[in-house]
């Protein structure tokens, strides 16, 4: 007796499964609107930081070394300002980097609060079929036919958009 959960399912468009796929196959052989739902990731950029922070602190590095390292003939109160300027400026790198790395830090906070969601999608996506035929994508489970609109709004990861739950049947 031949499992029903082994059987491809039959396209509701053409009722013919030779040409089915899983949405993983179809996306792997080259079928573009068939892609996954992206991982949420937050890019947050600290290279401007870090290559502005990082020239300040060298430019007073630069002084200190040139100026009163190499025994220049300026006044102790010039020297006393290039120390104390080199300070503030590796006290205010330390500051920026610290908001620097607070705001990735929360970047990957509010990429984990999205995980569900995206957990949600990737089962709803793995549960879907491609026919080649008619280059349709659908849900066994309910035999019905998705719009690239209903596509689009799997893909997207908005946690406030009820829209994915009612466009597509979340497993």
């Amino acid at each position: 007796m031949a499992s029903t959960e082994n059987q491809t399912p039959v396209c509701p468009i053409c009722d013919q499964s030779d040409q089915v796929k899983t949405m993983q196959a179809a996306y792997d052989s080259g079928v573009g609107r068939c892609a996954p739902p992206d991982m949420p990731t937050r890019k947050i950029s600290m290279m401007k930081y870090i290559s502005v922070g990082g020239l300040a602190v060298g430019l007073c590095c630069f002084l200190i070394i040139i100026l009163i390292g190499s025994e220049a003939r300026i006044g102790s109160i010039a020297q006393w300002i290039i120390v104390c300027l080199t300070f503030i400026c590796i006290v205010v790198v330390l500051v920026v980097s610290y908001v620097a790395f607070d705001r990735v830090v929360k970047g990957d906070a509010e990429a984990t609060e999205q995980f569900p969601a995206w957990d949600r999608a990737l089962n709803t996506w793995k549960g879907l079929r491609y026919c080649a035929r008619d280059n349709a994508v659908f849900d066994p489970a309910t035999n019905s036919v998705l719009s690239e609109e209903q596509l689009a709004l799997l893909r997207t990861l908005d946690p406030n958009s009820a829209a994915i739950e009612s466009a597509v049947v979340m497993r």
